[in-house]
């Protein structure tokens, strides 16, 4: 759809797009990587689209748009320099009888107006608020750490900041958000696994930093816990960031199915690396990827399934692993070089007598890479079958992992043992 409205204005036939919220992330995205920042398209509700009274009540707002986006319509706070659209404000300033009014009036222009945000109140980025996060960093405000979404936008340290102002980040933070932002956006944009799954970024912390600036690998550390404030904060402030800044100033709704709670405030954790001096062969998770000791290290991974099991510990993480067609990649190079899942383990199952019986992160990496697999029956029936439910044909790589497994072994969902990521964290 969004590929046709682009052809359409490339031959000088203005076009104006209506649609349902389901296809927000997948048309925007088409028609903004192209260029059209300025392209008149409306969002409806879902609900509001399946019903013949549902559309007949839209009729006379849909009727407004279209005259709209025909002649006057022009995305806000937008214009075109040359090729590039701009801010048409260096500035918002919101007024109120009273700072809580203005607050109110400068959440509701974010949300209703711009679509900037995630619902919860944001805080307000001044001047002030985004220079003192600025600080935070050696590197300058327009230093490019990344370009990612459907139209390319420039990740810069300084929009970077505005979103971990209104998220309440302080500036010892920005590190770590900036470190976290480069990884996500090192990786191709996907307008369409989102709207399937929901994935949220699950961010590991290593190194003296976490503890600096009071990450939890302690109660609760995928939870909110006040005595470690900052991992519900970055988190928030990465999630703004990936809704915001993408769209190159139109805010994009994340459509996805059901969505997932956790891109409110991320999941954002540290690794409790003095499980190192209780056992052996648990060190910490830079270390194990390769970096010194007491190297700083923020390590991304895409989650969109979690198991908080205890009972039955490795069996059940194993069996967890929901078998999903995306898992085996096309080649065996991209499959080698994914990462299958994480293993969280609290540092209070190291010291309590008994419960880990000296078992270590490689261990539990081989156990899960034994016991995480799928029939080959299943492996078929899932890999081999299309979206239609027409049969495919299985390619070189697939033939060659399950020519590679002796008679009644399942297919792995990681290619190597060291694909599961063991991570000591939470618990005491």
């Amino acid at each position: 759809m969004g590929s046709i409205a682009v052809e359409l204005e490339k031959l000088g036939i203005p076009t104006v797009t209506l649609y349902n919220e389901r296809h927000e992330t997948r048309f925007m995205g088409t028609v903004l990587a192209k260029g059209f920042a300025d392209y008149p398209a409306k969002n409806f509700v879902e609900i509001d689209t399946l019903t013949e009274e549902g559309v007949l009540a839209l009729a006379p707002q849909a009727f407004d748009f279209l005259v709209a986006g025909l002649t006057t319509w022009a995305p806000p706070y937008l214009e075109k320099q040359g090729d590039l659209w701009v801010p048409t404000e260096s500035e918002f300033i919101f007024t109120g009888a009273a700072y809580a009014e203005a607050l109110e009036n400068m959440n509701e222009a974010f949300l209703a107006d711009l679509r900037w945000g995630d619902g919860l109140p944001l805080v307000p980025a001044t001047r002030e608020r985004v220079d003192a996060l600025l600080a935070g960093t050696d590197l300058a405000p327009d230093t490019v750490i990344g370009t990612w979404g459907p139209t390319g936008a420039q990740f810069t340290v300084e929009k970077i900041a505005i979103n971990a102002a209104m998220a309440g980040a302080q500036p010892e933070y920005m590190p770590v958000i900036l470190a976290a932002l480069q990884a996500i956006t090192s990786v191709r944009w996907d307008s369409y696994g989102p709207v399937m799954k929901s994935p949220v970024p699950l961010v590991i912390v290593n190194g003296p930093v976490a503890k600096q600036i009071g990450l939890n690998s302690s109660a609760n550390a995928f939870g909110p816990n006040p005595k470690y404030p900052a991992g519900a904060t970055i988190g928030r402030a990465i999630s703004l960031a990936m809704h915001n800044i993408p769209g190159n100033g139109r805010g994009l709704l994340p459509s996805n199915l059901a969505g997932n709670p956790a891109m409110y405030a991320g999941m954002v954790i540290a690794e409790a690396e003095e499980t190192e001096a209780l056992a052996e062969g648990w060190d910490p998770l830079n270390v194990q990827l390769g970096y010194a000791p007491g190297t700083n290290t923020v390590t991304v991974l895409g989650v969109d399934q979690m198991d908080m099991s205890i009972s039955g510990f490795v069996a059940n993480v194993a069996a967890y692993v929901a078998p999903d067609k995306n898992i085996w990649p096309s080649s065996a190079e991209a499959f080698d070089q994914r990462v299958a899942g994480v293993v969280a383990v609290s540092e209070m199952m190291l010291i309590t007598d008994g419960m880990m019986k000296g078992i270590t992160k490689a261990d539990i990496q081989e156990e899960m890479y034994e016991k995480a697999r799928i029939p080959v029956d299943e492996f078929m029936t899932l890999v081999l079958t299309a979206e239609d439910g027409s049969a495919v044909e299985p390619n070189a790589f697939i033939r060659e992992l399950i020519g590679g497994l002796a008679p009644g072994e399942g297919v792995p969902v990681a290619a190597a043992p060291d694909k599961f990521l063991v991570v000591a964290t939470g618990g005491h």
